[in-house]
């Protein structure tokens, strides 16, 4: 999960929980890590299965605008999320950024991401397939 996309920003505090309450591995930060930025490489290195972009702030259609913050860079097209149709925009503004009871349908969201075909897709406001 990305927190910010230029620089890159790997999301922390109770995302990468979130993460693997819906069944996913986070790797690149701990629950309670702040928000960090990272090399590109280090995000090309991990090589992900999915790979979201919720910026702080941004709503889907916001993040989608800014797709080539991302998909202008180097190896962008080698990344397996990318290979493999898993790359999504998620509404940072108000599922991501903040801690609260509405986290529940950020949990949600997650899950179904992680796991088509298991749960209902997300609505598009909350997500959609990025760029």
């Amino acid at each position: 999960m990305l927190d910010w996309l230029d620089p890159v920003m790997v999301a922390g505090h109770w995302v990468p929980e979130l993460v693997e309450l819906a069944g996913g591995r986070y790797g690149l930060a701990d629950p309670g890590d702040a928000s960090t930025s990272r090399p590109w490489s280090e995000i090309c290195e991990h090589d992900p299965d999915v790979l979201l972009a919720g910026p702080c702030g941004f709503e889907v259609n916001q993040t989608a605008a800014n797709a080539a913050d991302l998909t202008g860079r180097h190896g962008w097209q080698d990344l397996r999320a990318v290979r493999n149709d898993r790359t999504h925009a998620v509404d940072g503004h108000h599922l991501l950024n903040r801690p609260g009871p509405r986290l529940v349908e950020t949990l949600e969201v997650l899950a179904a991401l992680f796991h088509p075909g298991l749960f209902d897709a997300p609505e598009r406001w909350q997500a959609r397939p990025f760029p």
